[in-house]
């Protein structure tokens, strides 16, 4: 039992009350047993099945919500390893076809209750699988020394894994969280009995995590759920001693403070994961933390900071050997760190210098790069407006709109809105435009 389940069983046990049903007169309703009722409202057994909850919610005339507990969920660890259980894999049992994508509740629910699946998997596997007697029949075949990877199955699974990164620079959420998350099914399925390829299947777990939650924030705007996630690509960073993916979750963190109001913090993470550099990571991911980490500086009005991590990730940047892939997700390379600089430039309130670095950027950065295009135009919008160049930001507001049709990024529409609010006043027919295509799009989602 954990505190979550216990804390529905006694929601579904008061609505139940409430109605005045008897346990078996509930079972009778909803078609389970009277033994399953009694078992899911003292938290022994999980209520397992969105649409069974949803049915339950509609029957007493509560929130979906507030019957999973969500808001309890958010800061809930994962189950202790050793206490003797068998391990119980959610993304095993729970059915596609019972969550969907666009509901917020129900996505919530579903990648809540994986991430403590991957999050117990992790810390099952801390110790070696040979000596983990209390795993149950999951681990049989790697205490009678079967093994079921060979390096040809794991270099295939890696360049998925790759794939999939590269793919997040033009692919909306929508239709790569769903691969994505099938992808860190299969890693999970496989990691009790990876035998010498254990360190490798537990780093695609960490990359496969660290795309998700960085999907769930940037992309859909759920903070709660991506922490969870960008947490696994810590851990799994921290159990293999892989200083490059736990710097990566790190810088992902960064973001994630930072976008989520908290500027400190977020420096903080930055700074935790520039620290890591001495021990050896790849030059791409070294600039990229120096970049994310001038991006908070910039934001704090630290001319100097700002300045000397862009430098400094010029130079990281120059000593990479294209190919030698590093951890990842999208692109960072000299066309984005000018993007970057513009950015930072806008944040400082230098907005001719900003202009004048964007506009090089959007000419250099290529048109499959979508996101960070987007991205590009929605700082030069930014820096025209900060400007008083409202129709030139307008205008560029509007090329932002165009990509975000199609990635549906949360981030971006969120700060293409909070411009238009600011340009509104001015009344001018390009601010109309946005205007306009703002409502159309919305009216879309």
């Amino acid at each position: 039992m954990n505190e979550v389940d216990v804390l529905v069983g006694r929601r579904v046990a008061a609505a139940r009350r409430r109605r005045g049903l008897s346990q078996m007169a509930f079972a009778a309703l909803i078609g389970r047993s009277e033994s399953w009722v009694s078992k899911v409202e003292t938290g022994v057994i999980r209520l397992d099945s969105l649409s069974l909850a949803q049915s339950i919610a509609d029957l007493f005339g509560i929130p979906l919500q507030h019957l999973l507990a969500l808001e309890a969920r958010s800061g809930h660890g994962p189950a202790q390893a050793g206490q003797g259980q068998t391990l119980k894999l959610m993304h095993l049992l729970i059915n596609p076809r019972d969550w969907e994508m666009w509901d917020e509740v129900k996505r919530r629910w579903f990648f809540g209750q994986a991430a403590a699946s991957v999050m117990t998997m992790l810390d099952l596997l801390r110790t070696h699988p040979a000596h983990a007697h209390d795993l149950g029949d999951r681990f049989e075949s790697v205490r009678a020394g079967r093994v079921r990877l060979d390096g040809e199955t794991v270099e295939g699974l890696e360049q998925a894994t790759l794939g999939y990164r590269r793919a997040y620079r033009s692919s909306s959420a929508f239709s790569l969280i769903g691969p994505a998350y099938g992808t860190l099914n299969v890693l999970l399925e496989l990691a009790p009995d990876a035998g010498e390829h254990h360190k490798r299947v537990v780093s695609m777990i960490g990359q496969m995590s660290a795309l998700v939650g960085t999907m769930l924030m940037l992309d859909l705007g759920d903070f709660d759920s991506s922490r969870q996630y960008l947490a696994i690509a810590a851990r799994a960073g921290q159990q293999i001693d892989d200083p490059e993916l736990l710097g990566f979750a790190l810088g992902c963190r960064a973001f994630h403070a930072s976008y989520n109001g908290n500027r400190g913090a977020g420096l903080g993470f930055a700074r935790g994961a520039l620290d890591l550099a001495g021990r050896g990571i790849h030059p791409v991911t070294h600039g990229w933390l120096s970049a994310v980490a001038s991006e908070m500086h910039a934001a704090s009005g630290e001319d100097r900071e700002c300045e000397s991590l862009l430098d400094e990730a010029a130079t990281h940047l120059g000593r990479a050997d294209p190919a030698d892939q590093w951890l990842g997700i999208g692109v960072f390379n000299a066309d984005k760190l000018a993007a970057y600089r513009g950015g930072g430039l806008m944040r400082l309130g230098r907005y001719a210098e900003a202009q004048d670095a964007l506009l090089g950027a959007l000419g250099r950065l290529e048109p499959a790069l979508r996101k960070h295009r987007c991205t590009a135009h929605i700082d030069l919008a930014e820096a025209f407006v900060l400007d008083r160049k409202i129709d030139d930001g307008a205008e560029h507001a509007i090329e932002a709109l165009r990509i975000i049709e199609s990635t549906r990024h949360a981030d971006s529409l969120r700060r293409v809105e909070k411009l238009f609010a600011a340009v509104r006043p001015a009344r001018t027919a390009t601010v109309r435009r946005l205007g306009e295509k703002l409502i159309a799009l919305k009216a879309m989602s």
